[in-house]
């Protein structure tokens, strides 16, 4: 009975991972130092502009949201799906002085389950048809 039920737990698991599908993208982003920052956060800056390079590459457009206030643009947003399931497996820096201070250098590597952005994305559609 044992037997059994190892069993079925390694096909549940088998199972569960078989159908994943995870993709590896690569971003670059750069952030330029000025005086009064320091190596840490500009290295900061730059991993989130190749994050979001990254998740340019990927992100699905939902919905987008304009509003004006006397015939000039107040807000203008646009919602995506694809942050939440960006998984960074490496980050890789680089230093170089530039003519205007010292330029940060990121390269990014992430993973993202395609199987989770379908779930989010017909959660949103189903969302949009309420």
């Amino acid at each position: 009975m044992k037997k059994f039920f190892v069993t079925i737990f390694a096909l549940i698991l088998l199972t569960a991972t078989a159908h994943a599908q995870i993709q590896t993208y690569t971003g670059s982003g750069e952030y330029l130092m000025s005086e009064d920052e320091n190596v840490d956060f500009a290295k900061s800056r730059a991993a989130i502009e190749a994050e979001r390079n990254i998740l340019d590459q990927v992100c699905v457009y939902v919905k987008g949201q304009s509003s004006m206030i006397d015939n000039e643009l107040d807000s203008d947003e646009v919602i995506s799906i694809g942050a939440g399931i960006l998984h960074v497996t490496d980050t890789k820096y680089k230093l170089l002085d530039d003519a205007q201070g010292i330029l940060v250098k990121a390269t990014v590597t992430a993973q993202i389950d395609i199987e989770e952005l379908k779930t989010l994305l017909n959660q949103a559609i189903a969302e949009r048809q309420r």
